[in-house]
């Protein structure tokens, strides 16, 4: 009878494993997919980086003709004041 009590205790830790690793599985599943999910997001906030970033590029490069054309504006006025200022 013995032996029967140790086949029983040993199916039963055999069903527990497959459990546990039933477990495991559907974890790592949804691990993946948050992981997947994650990549995606930061891809976007990536994208989204650099299009912030290119705009930027093109207002600085935009104010500085805007002050470039503002310093010859101001130079030019002082020339018809005859440079004093």
């Amino acid at each position: 009878m013995a032996d029967g009590h140790n086949i029983a205790a040993l199916e039963a830790r055999v069903k527990a494993i497959i459990t546990h690793a039933a477990g495991l599985k559907r974890r790592a599943a949804l691990l993946e997919t948050r992981l997947r999910e994650a990549d995606a997001r930061i891809a976007r906030q990536a994208a989204e980086a650099r299009r912030w970033e290119q705009e930027r590029d093109w207002l600085r490069g935009r104010l500085k003709n805007i002050l470039g054309e503002l310093a010859l504006i101001e130079s030019d006025g002082d020339k018809d004041e005859g440079g004093t200022r």
